[in-house]
């Protein structure tokens, strides 16, 4: 009989064994078990099929234990389907440094536009420069100060803070002498000659002529609305003393409650006025003062009172003006003491 070169299983092809290496199926002739029928012929493995992947041997010896029953041959496989290669896909190029991805909008050119910085920062100084301007305007050219916006020590300046027993109090007729009232004829202004003690003094500032402008206290005692006494802040609580020199008898007081002075802008209500003062006399007499909104001088009798000073205790004073021409300063344009010497 003739040894057979594949197997009659699975087509592959036999070893020297007496298995098939790739099924396991006994071979004919060479395993008592299957010896193949008369009639089957072997046939090839069909043409064009790539044999199966060679498989290690699973027996090579004779089983050492009694041999089983038969293996009925399996049956043969069908030819595996032949499939047409696959396309070789090749890598995309990879795109040079610089160059525009494909699918991508080109990039824009910006060499055409250098001007744009140039416009950008031109826009900003102008911006700038327009809020200056409008900073500087707003402030009223009266008023370019100094930085330092506190009082500023002066000769002759008192406390900004009274001492407690100068605060106003109810008024008083005070303890003084009966005093004669002066003839009309003697009676005249006092304020020239009196000497002045301020609770504090703003910095001086330039009109619209650059001019400098002082807020000393001599400028409520000339007689001229134009010029004054301010100070910073709110005066509210503070007092101003006024030496006569001398005993004089006094028939009226009265003052300008504010900075009269007139120039294109409304100095009077851009800075704070006063609504209420106190006049004390030496005697205690006290006598409070309402005071409206004008420029002009406001008087009030009093006499006839005999004393050497004047003490003005400002009670109640009004918030700032708004405005281009709003200040925080207490001011007062001018005072006037009328009388005659005792």
């Amino acid at each position: 009989m003739t040894t057979p070169t594949h197997c009659s299983g699975c087509g592959h092809e036999l070893g020297v064994g007496r298995f098939c290496t790739n099924c396991g199926l006994p071979v004919s002739g060479r395993h008592p078990e299957a010896a193949p029928a008369a009639s089957a012929p072997v046939m090839p493995p069909p043409t064009g099929q790539l044999p199966p992947a060679a498989r290690y041997p699973l027996y090579a010896d004779e089983p050492t234990g009694p041999a089983g029953p038969a293996v009925p041959a399996a049956p043969a496989p069908h030819p595996p389907t032949l499939h047409p290669p696959a396309p070789v896909t090749r890598p995309a190029p990879v795109p040079a440094p610089g160059s525009p991805v494909p699918g991508s909008a080109p990039p824009r050119d910006r060499r055409g536009t250098p001007w744009l910085p140039w416009v950008l920062g031109i826009a900003v100084l102008a911006l700038v420069a327009g809020i200056g301007a409008f900073l500087l305007v707003s402030s009223g050219p009266d008023d370019e100060r100094a930085a330092a916006q506190g009082a500023q020590p002066t000769a002759g300046a008192g406390p900004a803070t009274p001492d407690p027993s100068t605060r106003p109090r109810p008024d008083s007729s005070g303890t003084g002498r009966p005093v004669e009232a002066p003839a009309p004829g003697d009676v005249r202004d006092l304020t020239s000659t009196a000497g002045t003690q301020v609770p504090a003094t703003a910095p001086e500032s330039r009109d619209r002529k650059n001019r400098p402008v002082t807020y000393v206290a001599a400028n409520m005692l000339d007689g001229r609305p134009r010029t004054a006494w301010r100070m910073p802040g709110d005066g509210t609580g503070t007092s101003i003393v006024l030496d006569l020199g001398e005993e004089v008898v006094l028939t009226e007081v009265g003052l300008v409650n504010g900075y009269a002075k007139t120039d294109g802008a409304d100095w009077y209500h851009g800075n704070r006025r006063i609504r209420v003062v106190q006049w004390e006399f030496d005697d205690g007499t006290r006598i409070t003062q309402e005071l409206g909104d004008r420029r002009t001088v406001q008087l009030l009798p009093v006499g006839p009172i005999a004393t050497t000073r004047v003490v003005l205790h400002l009670v109640e004073v009004s918030a700032p003006g708004k405005g281009p021409a709003g200040r925080d300063f207490t001011a007062i344009s001018d005072l006037r003491l009328r009388g005659a010497p005792a």
